[in-house]
């Protein structure tokens, strides 16, 4: 006992800033939605991201016991199950207590808010720790850290109080908690931590090819196998109930222009229907674009191997395939790219560090306005494109590894193959 309290107090140690971040983002958000409407707006009303309670009533279908029937139930759901099943719990909990629901209709005080609020916000604020990991495995200083912690918790702030979308930072937690591991050679973990973050939000396919990269053809089956089956095991059931209302969720992915930003590509995508400002286009063929792209990257990334810095890199120009390519764009589909950048710069000088976590703050602002067309899609693009080539290292040399030392022989660590296996310095 004594020595799993040691372990996790020392985590806790080396995790301290996200920690505090954390609760920063936690208070100010809830502070934020149930203040800023009656002191600021002067409305009767709180403040939160309708997006959230349509995702809350899909998760009381999993309470419920009928999980096949969530891509039929109406609410929306577009993206892979796996947040669900952490939100099942606490739907089932408030559903039994009798706490209201902003769903299906708006309800100005909705009391379920006091508790889903607060756990959706945690739930999204793994991705700091993830990113605080990936930035110590890359040798990042501590004093760099603390300002890489800080201003990652600035940009994952909109996505998870303004949008109420955790999916997508849990799921890029997982992602870089598996690249983190992959660095590191532990391959099984990092299989099973892809898997998880695929269940969650499909969006870290994009990822996935440059992890095939690192791996090598030696790895690549066991950790393709174990990265598809959690996705595979949830969609079974709601496939074999109501395949017509899940193929359509998941292959269409009805997304709204006129709701949200048209882009240069949304006269290219499949119009669904509509009238008005509900005119749905479907934004799943186009996504197949952002994925061919990120193919591409992956292979181009396999002659980086003993360079993790550029294969972090690498990541955030794969994911910012999604901004440069979606036929619809929403304003918090530019955190993940925005996040992992903000990593690499803080591996380059100051100077980069500095003017590259300037920009995606001011890329994060850009994204909340409602500009026209062009402008908005070219500021927030171009932004990400500043961040990225901020974050090419200016010398090409093969940097020194620091190898992970093995607790019990305190000898550098070697692969199953026999190959040291490290991070760059």
């Amino acid at each position: 006992m004594t020595r799993v309290r040691h372990a996790v107090a020392t985590r806790i140690r080396r995790r301290r800033w996200p920690v505090v971040v954390t609760m920063i983002v936690l208070s100010t958000g809830m502070a934020y939605g149930l203040l800023w409407g009656p002191l600021v707006r002067h409305v009767n009303s709180w403040i939160f991201s309708g997006d959230i309670w349509s995702t809350y009533r899909s998760a009381h279908f999993i309470a419920w016991g009928a999980m096949g029937s969530v891509y039929a139930a109406g609410t929306g759901l577009v993206t892979f199950p796996g947040l669900l099943f952490l939100l099942a719990p606490l739907a089932a909990l408030t559903g039994h207590l009798g706490m209201t629901e902003s769903f299906p209709y708006f309800v100005p005080h909705p009391t379920a808010w006091l508790l889903l609020g607060p756990y959706e916000m945690l739930i999204g604020c793994v991705a700091l720790f993830a990113l605080d990991a990936l930035a110590e495995a890359l040798g990042v200083s501590v004093g760099r850290r603390v300002m890489l912690c800080v201003a990652q918790g600035v940009l994952v702030w909109p996505t998870l109080v303004f949008w109420g979308h955790p999916e997508d930072a849990l799921a890029l937690g997982f992602a870089v908690y598996a690249l983190t591991s992959a660095l590191d050679g532990r391959w099984q973990r990092a299989g099973w931590l892809f898997g998880a973050a695929a269940a969650t939000q499909p969006l870290v396919l994009l990822v996935f090819p440059v992890a095939l990269a690192l791996a090598g053809r030696g790895r690549m089956a066991g950790l393709v196998v174990r990265a598809v089956t959690p996705a595979a095991l949830l969609l079974a059931l709601p496939l074999a109930a109501q395949f017509g209302a899940t193929t359509h969720a998941l292959v269409d992915q009805p997304n709204f222009p006129r709701i949200d930003h048209f882009t240069p590509w949304t006269f290219l995508a499949p119009t669904l229907g509509g009238k008005g400002v509900n005119v749905a286009v479907a934004a799943g063929p186009g996504r197949i674009v952002a994925v061919l792209g990120a193919c591409a990257i992956g292979w181009w990334a396999r002659r980086w191997k003993d360079r993790p810095d550029l294969l972090v890199w690498a990541v955030a120009l794969a994911l910012s395939l999604r901004c440069l390519t979606e036929s619809v764009m929403v304003a918090y589909y530019v955190w993940p790219t925005l996040a992992v950048s903000v990593v690499v710069l803080s591996t380059r000088r100051w100077r980069n560090f500095a003017l590259g976590a300037v920009g995606a703050l001011g890329v994060t602002v850009c994204s909340q306005t409602r500009l026209g067309e062009w402008p908005w899609w070219l500021l927030v693009n171009g932004g990400i494109v500043v961040a990225l080539v901020l974050g090419i290292p200016l010398r090409w040399s093969r940097p020194r590894l620091r190898l992970p030392i093995d607790p019990h022989t305190r000898r550098a660590r070697e692969d199953p193959q026999g190959a040291l296996v490290g991070v760059a310095r």
